[in-house]
């Protein structure tokens, strides 16, 4: 956005130079650049009057005029159709630099000298109207420089906002911040309305289909309107402002819009065909032009602005081509609405155009000045395109947004900033940005709908932060106050498991979530996946419903820049479909692991490539840090792992999660070339089944008694349940119990395969006879045939 320096002054009254203002702005947080708006100097260019005015000979169209500049006179010819005598003209001299014309010299035609020119806007360069000179107001004072008097001497203001700033979009929004830094007041322009007794209400009404999408609708209507060029004053706000002037009523709009920051649209009345405005949305295959000239096929996406059936303007985007203001139109409906950014935002995507209004709409304009600017915009068509303004204005407002009210502790400012601000200075600033202000002990603030982006305590020590000045705020090297907000509980769960991982050298992803459909329904085909309304591409249109999608996309990208040795992992989200209809789906917070190539090369040994143990040993410290109390693999059959490398991981009746080999096909259709070892676990589940106090015991005082157990089994049956069955049997005598022996050999037998168990017994009371711990391994053995059929191997 860019505006004049000198409708800063003229709104505030404050005429600090133009680049001083301009820092203090950006020191403030509205970062502003100044430079002189003319590129070119107008020299010789001045203020005249054409005193005589008589035909050439020989040309039906050229005049020889004779112009006085108050200390000399001119002959020049001229040709626009638009010269008068006793006019106010643009005069350039010999040597001026006109655009199109170089340097300006003697010149003569039909053989009538001419010294100069009489100048149209083109030819100076302030616009393309080259239907006729620039004519001044009579008051012009003779032999002024031109660009002074026109007031294009001045400097233009760049802004580069932030998009929480809407307010800054307009004169006023500036205007506010310069005035509460000078601590002044803003000087907003005076205006009247003049209304017939005839009622607005009576040639129109207005109904919202979706009053989500549009809170509220206004209008007025202004009849007996005549179409023509604007005055100067606002041509040069707009030239400054960077739009092209085009005919009064469109420019007062314009004007409007820069000024207050909320914009208008102007329908021809006469045009609109019904008595009726609908705000509503596209029907699928309906079809609109814009003023554009372009046609479009509507969306509901699109919010539609219509006569009751047929569209008229895509709502705050563009108008519409069949009822745009033209050189004929006489009677004016003058829009004025609030709109929902969001929709704004997916109209204009849709539409694929981008305009002034829908920048404004789209990051937040103010519902609660749509009446003001109505009256302005009424009372500026009145005053220079004439017209009778109907009474009142038709407003459509179903329910009211109101200014929220916040607390702010004035002592909670000064521990956050570091400073010692009085209250009293703090009250002024909020008042200087014209927020509402009642000073207690605690202030109750209330913020002005302009300012949307104000909704916590924290945004109002912002404000005040910015007006009193960064660089006022004092170099510390410690904090002063706790400023640290507590972590919730499900946040100190992360932070655990992300330094568990961290610890033990994985790198940290962060997926989009989006993800290819075609790869989700390869990894999870039972899964419906969830589409994107409006996908940036056909490969990330769905909800991934599986944070495996994200880590092996990220496999695959390391993988193809040759980044061969990965140990990656993602605290991430799922989205599965409700099993409720209508609901929004379910989001799944899901610890994704993932090791693929080598590991690290150490001072002892090379790398060695990741296999599934090393991930189970991962899992299984992350397990012991998040003291959950008992973890079991069992095996399982799942679509995405290798069919041999297979576990699911279960937490008393809930399955945590599912860890194994990729299986080499979804591996390669990731276009990843080597073996991937993975693991998904719920997070909630893992969360919700830790112990969230440790359990210590007492160091031991009686001895261990040891023992070995070596037996044969078919090779069928499951460690683990042998494992199980020795606890069951061992009781609590038995304090651990592990495998440290796997043997197969044909003197074993087909089917067979031998383990070897360390046990572990001890009493806490007293020590144990050699008769007890015999009595206990036997009872084990025992157990052992009852329910595996095994042999005992004597060593």
């Amino acid at each position: 956005m860019q505006i004049p320096y000198s409708w800063i002054v003229e709104l505030t009254g404050v005429t600090w130079p133009a680049r001083e203002m301009a820092n203090r702005l950006t020191l403030c947080g509205t970062a502003a650049e100044a430079s002189e708006f003319l590129e070119e100097s107008f020299e010789n260019i001045v203020v005249g009057r054409i005193d005589e005015l008589a035909h050439v000979e020989g040309s039906d169209h050229l005049q020889r005029a004779v112009v006085n500049t108050g200390s000399e006179t001119f002959q020049v010819v001229c040709g626009a159709p638009n010269a008068v005598k006793g006019q106010k003209i643009v005069f350039a001299k010999i040597g001026a630099r006109l655009k199109g014309f170089g340097e300006l010299k003697k010149a003569k035609l039909r053989g009538v000298e001419s010294y100069g020119m009489i100048c149209s806007e083109a030819e100076l360069g302030i616009t393309d109207d080259h239907s006729g000179i620039m004519v001044l107001e009579d008051g012009a004072p003779l032999g002024m420089p031109a660009d002074e008097h026109l007031g294009l001497n001045d400097y233009i203001f760049k802004f580069d906002l932030t998009p929480n700033r809407p307010d800054s979009l307009s004169a006023i929004g500036i205007a506010r911040d310069v005035a509460c830094l000078a601590e002044t007041q803003i000087q907003r322009p005076d205006y009247k309305l003049l209304e017939s007794n005839q009622k607005a209400s009576d040639l129109v009404k207005i109904s919202i289909d979706d009053a989500l999408a549009c809170p509220r609708y206004a209008a007025r209507i202004i009849k007996g309107v005549k179409i023509g060029p604007s005055p100067w004053w606002i041509k040069r706000k707009l030239l400054l402002s960077g739009i092209r002037p085009i005919t009064n009523v469109v420019d007062i709009t314009n004007l409007v819009m820069l000024e207050m920051g909320h914009p208008l649209h102007a329908f021809d009345y006469r045009r609109f065909g019904r008595k009726e405005v609908l705000v509503r949305r596209g029907k699928p295959g309906e079809r609109f032009t814009t003023l554009d000239k372009k046609d479009h096929e509507l969306t509901p996406d699109i919010l539609l602005i219509t006569d009751g059936v047929k569209g008229v303007a895509a709502a705050g985007v563009m108008g519409g081509l069949e009822s745009e203001v033209s050189s004929d139109t006489t009677d004016v409906l003058l829009e004025s609405a609030y709109f929902d950014p969001v929709t704004i935002r997916k109209s204009r995507l849709r539409l694929g155009m981008t305009s002034e209004s829908s920048i404004r709409f789209e990051k937040g304009t103010d519902p609660n000045i749509v009446p003001d600017a109505l009256e302005r915009a009424a009372y500026l068509i009145q005053k220079y395109a004439g017209g009778e303004v109907l009474g009142g204005i038709v407003d459509c407002y179903p329910k009211k947004i109101e200014p929220i009210v916040i607390k702010l502790r004035p002592s909670r400012v000064n521990a956050i900033l570091g400073t010692n601000i009085h209250v009293n200075r703090m009250v002024k600033i909020l008042k200087g940005i014209e927020f509402t202000v009642i000073d207690k002990e605690i202030l109750e603030v209330m913020i002005p709908t302009f300012r949307p982006d104000i909704t916590r305590e924290i945004d109002l020590i912002e404000e005040i932060a910015r007006i009193e000045g960064y660089d006022k705020i004092p170099a510390a090297d410690r904090n002063i106050g706790p400023l640290f907000t507590h972590l919730h509980p499900d946040d100190k769960f992360r932070q655990l498991l992300r330094g568990t991982l961290t610890a033990q050298g994985f790198d940290e992803i962060y997926g989009s979530s989006m993800g290819d459909p075609n790869l989700l329904k390869l990894l999870e085909p039972d899964k419906n996946s969830i589409r994107v309304l409006n996908p940036i591409a056909e490969d990330l249109a769905v909800l991934q419903n599986s944070s495996l999608f994200s880590l092996l996309k990220a496999v695959a990208n390391n993988y193809a820049q040759r980044n061969t040795d990965l140990r990656l992992f993602e605290i991430g989200k799922a989205f599965v479909q409700s099993v409720e209809s209508g609901k929004s789906p379910d989001e799944i917070e899901e610890i994704g692991i993932a090791l693929s190539g080598k590991s690290d090369d150490r001072w002892f040994e090379r790398g060695r490539e990741h296999d599934f143990y090393e991930l189970k040993g991962v899992i299984d410290s992350l397990i012991e840090k998040a003291r959950n109390p008992k973890i079991s693999y069992q095996p399982t059959s799942r679509h995405v792992l290798e069919a041999k490398l297979a576990l699911e991981l279960r937490s008393g009746g809930n399955i945590l999660g599912y860890a194994g080999q990729i299986e080499p096909k979804i591996a390669k259709a990731f276009d990843i070339k080597q073996p991937v070892f993975a693991a998904v676990l719920d997070f909630k589940i893992l969360l919700d089944s830790q112990q969230l106090e440790p359990a210590y015991e007492a160091l031991p005082r009686f001895p261990a008694a040891p023992r070995d157990l070596a037996i044969v089994v078919d090779e069928s049956v499951k460690v683990g349940d042998i494992l199980d069955r020795i606890r069951e049997a061992g009781g609590e005598r038995l304090e651990s119990v592990g495998l440290f022996d796997l043997y197969h050999s044909k003197h074993i037998g087909e089917g067979k395969k031998s383990l070897a168990f360390s046990l572990i017994y001890r009493s806490r009371e007293r020590s144990l006879e050699n008769e007890e711990v015999v009595e206990y391994q036997d009872k084990i053995i025992e157990y052992l045939k009852k329910y595996f059929s095994i042999e005992i191997r004597e060593s």
